[in-house]
């Protein structure tokens, strides 16, 4: 029997990769702004698109930490308003240099019936002046915003199923 359960498992596993490499869009970020004061806090904030048919979901994230501190999501996910979404700093340079990485949960009952039809896709996208980004600073504050009409792409680079 659980030889069996394993095999299913693996073979799950593989079908869903196989769908994220070859037919998932890649989420969508637009709307980012990061502001950061000296001596203060740096405040992140930007919209996430899943475009794929299955979900069309949007959110809008946000998180505020120390400025020069690494105090930002690093290797955990921090929870966007919509909470089927969640968000990290794959890499962080600076500002106006980094790899956003997004996480999206949602049901797809082609996979199993309840409750094995939870799929996760997991993204990366880089955001980076002067592609993606403006920036400017005065003083101790510094600001970037994402350039209007321009979207970073995050390809989907995982997908996974479990049990809820």
């Amino acid at each position: 029997m659980f030889a069996t359960a394993f095999v299913l498992c693996a073979l799950l596993a593989t079908a869903v990769s196989a769908r994220a490499a070859t037919t998932t869009p890649p989420f969508e970020v637009t709307r980012a702004k990061i502001h950061a004061v000296k001596g203060c806090n740096t405040t992140f904030e930007f919209t996430v698109y899943d475009p794929d048919p299955l979900t069309k979901a949007m959110a809008m994230c946000s998180y505020t930490w120390e400025t020069g501190s690494s105090a930002y999501p690093q290797n955990e996910y921090a929870p966007c308003g919509n909470t089927s979404f969640a968000w990290n700093m794959a890499s962080y340079t600076d500002l106006d240099s980094f790899v956003l990485g997004i996480e999206h949960v949602f049901t797809d009952p082609a996979i199993g019936a309840y409750p094995y039809d939870q799929v996760t896709n997991f993204g990366k996208g880089n955001v980076s002046m002067p592609d993606s980004l403006w920036c400017t600073s005065m003083g101790a504050q510094a600001s970037c915003e994402q350039h209007v009409n321009v979207t970073v792409k995050a390809p989907i680079y995982a997908t996974i199923a479990k049990r809820r």
